[in-house]
This record gives C-alpha cells, sequence and structure tokens, in this order.
C-alpha cells in the first residue's frame, strides 16, 4: 500500500525486499537523465529480486545442505531473524544492520576503482598501494581478495544501482568532509578492525603489520578518539584489539599493549579499558608490568 512513501520494503517476516514502483518513473528532465535514472532503478531492481526470499526457502533451510537461496543476503537476513528470536536488544539489532550497509558501502570504492581506475568514495592511490603491499589498506590478504571479489560479483548490479544516486552523492560528500578532517591519515582504521575481528587467515607478519600500523598512526588524544569510533561498545568495544594480548609473537603483544596504553591515557578510551573483559584486564596489567621490567 501506498508505494510513493517508499523506496524499498523490507518484510521483516517473510525476508522480501520490495522496490517500489514509483522509482520506475522517470525524471523531470527527461532525455538522457530520465533513461539513466530508469536504467538504474532497474539494476537495483534485478540485483534486489535475488533477495525475495519465502519462510519455507530461506528460514528453513537453516539446516540441511544449502540451495540456491543461500547467498550474502540470506545469511545477513537468518541472522538478524535468529537475534530478534533470541530476544536481542534494539542496540544489537540496530548494529548488524549498520554493520550490513557499512559492508555494502566499502565495496562501492573497491567496484569504482577496478571498473574505472578511481573513485570517489576513497583514496585511489591508497586502495592501489594496498594491492601492492597488501597490508595496510582494503585488501590484507589473498583470502580477503577472493572473498571481496565474490562480493563484489554478487553485489554488482545493485552497486550500480547505487553510483549516480543523490545517497551516493551525499556519500561523496560525507567521505569528502571526513577525510578533510581525519587525524589518521595514510591507513584504514576500520578496514584494519574489521579483519581483526572477522578475519581467520591472517598469518603472523600481517596481524603484526596492524598493530605496527595501529601503534605507529595513533598518538595524540584525536586519533584515540578517531579509532574508538571504529569500535563501538555495542559491537564489543577493545575486544577485537585485545586479542593481541594472547597471540605467541612478542612483538604483536607488545604494540598492544603500547596501544592500550595510548587509548587508556584517553578520557573516553579510560571507559573502554574498564569496561573490557577481566581477563583482558589481567592480561594487561601482567604484559605493561612484564615489559616494563
Amino acid at each position: 500500500e501506498h508505494p510513493e512513501w517508499w523506496d524499498l520494503l523490507c518484510n521483516i517476516n517473510t525476508g522480501k525486499i520490495t522496490v517500489s514502483p514509483a522509482l520506475l518513473m522517470p525524471t523531470a528532465g527527461g532525455g538522457s537523465g530520465g533513461g539513466h535514472a530508469k536504467s538504474q532503478t532497474e539494476s537495483l531492481r534485478r540485483s534486489l529480486d535475488s533477495v525475495s526470499l519465502s519462510r519455507n526457502r530461506s528460514f528453513s533451510s537453516r539446516e540441511g545442505k544449502p540451495d540456491k537461496w543461500n547467498n550474502l543476503d540470506t545469511d545477513f537476513i537468518q541472522d538478524l531473524m535468529l537475534a530478534i528470536e533470541r530476544h536481542y536488544g534494539e542496540v544489537a539489532i540496530r548494529a548488524k544492520v549498520e554493520n550490513y550497509v557499512r559492508h555494502f558501502m566499502s565495496l562501492v570504492p573497491l567496484y569504482e576503482y577496478e571498473r574505472d581506475g578511481m573513485t570517489r568514495l576513497g583514496d585511489s592511490a591508497h586502495i592501489a598501494a594496498a594491492e601492492k603491499t597488501g597490508v595496510d589498506g582494503y585488501s590484507i590478504s589473498p583470502g580477503d581478495k577472493e572473498s571481496r571479489e565474490r562480493e563484489i560479483g554478487f553485489y554488482q548490479n545493485r552497486i550500480e544501482g547505487f553510483i549516480g544516486t543523490q545517497a551516493y552523492d551525499n556519500a561523496v560528500a560525507d567521505y569528502q568532509s571526513m577525510h578533510a578532517s581525519s587525524f589518521i591519515r595514510g591507513i584504514d582504521i576500520a578496514h584494519m578492525v574489521y579483519c581483526l575481528r572477522n578475519s581467520t587467515n591472517l598469518d603472523v607478519n600481517e596481524v603484526e603489520a596492524i598493530y605496527k600500523h595501529l601503534d605507529e598512526q595513533v598518538v595524540t588524544d584525536e586519533q584515540v578518539t578517531e579509532l574508538l569510533a571504529s569500535l563501538p561498545q555495542s559491537q564489543g568495544g577493545l575486544q577485537p584489539l585485545a586479542y593481541g594480548f594472547y597471540h605467541p609473537s612478542l612483538a604483536i603483544r607488545l604494540y598492544t599493549v603500547r596501544l592500550f596504553e595510548k587509548i587508556e591515557g584517553n578520557q573516553a578510551g579510560a571507559r573502554y579499558v574498564r569496561s573490557t573483559n577481566f581477563f583482558h584486564q589481567c592480561a594487561f596489567s601482567n604484559l605493561r608490568h612484564a615489559f616494563a621490567c
């Protein structure tokens, strides 16, 4: 009902995502601009058509062999439904949706760079350097690169439908504003935190490179605050960084202690440290004492 009130309609009960037919209307300017807008909408519709899930095909397939409906979107919907069934709080549900959108947005500049050799939603030179070094940017390891290519292929129609829209222009403006006011330059903090939180195929050298970059780049109080922005309490706070306390590598443990000392010196960071798991606090205290000796 009233499709003119919405652009996308998400039915939590069935998992179906519907594109408003009102989006098919050409823009007032007509001509090539209207045709471009229509092609973008049709591209978006084709992409979202694959998300139209029925309860018996999607939610009942949590067990047994995966079928063609088990894709990146169904994984997200199933995770969301499971969280709702387990009575997760609103903050946790919002965090899952936010992560899904943020991950999609991280793929847009990569797709633009691979297609056009440049992007308005990221640093093209940074992406190019990351492709070569493999330690400080968008592609940490070969496994992540393979996963990235699979995800870009899955979201390609949706990304093409997104590029050129008003939402895309707003995202570009936000990125440029954020980049101009950023205190941490030369590394992708959000991506490094994502890798520490989710990646399972990083070798010792890659993990050490991440902690080394964080230790070198996060120095001032403003930089610590910017780092904390990528570590919200609703997603575990300092948990991804705290894993470094238990790493077999002495260098990684040292980088982790030095990083936590800087965070503890920040007013907001001190509360983050106090809110970590008791065992993390004990590990931090013991290692700091050991390195001081």
